[in-house]
């Protein structure tokens, strides 16, 4: 097997979806490619713009932002596809800019579920628990408890 192999397989994973570089190299490996005969085809994907590692922890964490997920989740998700630490603090100034936006709408999704809940502290503590497991921040959870009517004691 040689870099044609290599480099076929790099393509076919890449139309499929976007990969970290990280991400990649492990599919690669697994399948039992030469260590050397994948590094080159990562090059030779970063240098046509097929592997932008900058690229998809923007995209990535915009989609799992769009899906209800916190900054500390995001974070966490973008380590497991083994992007840098750089590529990832950059990437969450901006999703931390509309953290508190993103809880209220995340939280609205789940308000009617919590309504078949009597007991208003019940209630309060599902909410809060749902948002930490999302990944939110305790302070901007403390704010949206304070802030939704429906969660009021």
């Amino acid at each position: 097997m040689g870099n044609n192999d290599v480099l076929k397989k790099a393509y076919d994973l890449l139309a499929r979806r976007a990969h970290s570089a990280q991400e990649l190299r492990n599919k690669l490996y697994k399948r039992k490619f030469a260590s050397r005969d994948i590094e080159t085809v990562i090059s030779e994907c970063k240098r046509l713009g097929l592997l932008d590692d900058s690229r998809f922890a923007d995209d990535y964490a915009a989609e799992l932002s769009g899906r209800g997920q916190g900054p500390f989740k995001i974070k966490m998700k973008l380590r497991e596809k083994g992007l840098s630490e750089t590529n990832i603090e950059k990437v969450l100034h901006t999703i931390t800019d509309n953290e508190y936006e993103n809880a209220r709408r995340a939280l609205a999704g789940k308000l009617r579920g919590l309504f078949n809940e009597p007991d208003m502290n019940k209630r309060r503590q599902k909410a809060c628990r749902f948002l930490a497991y999302r990944g939110f921040s305790s302070d901007v959870i403390s704010r949206l408890m304070e802030n939704t009517p429906e969660l009021k004691p």
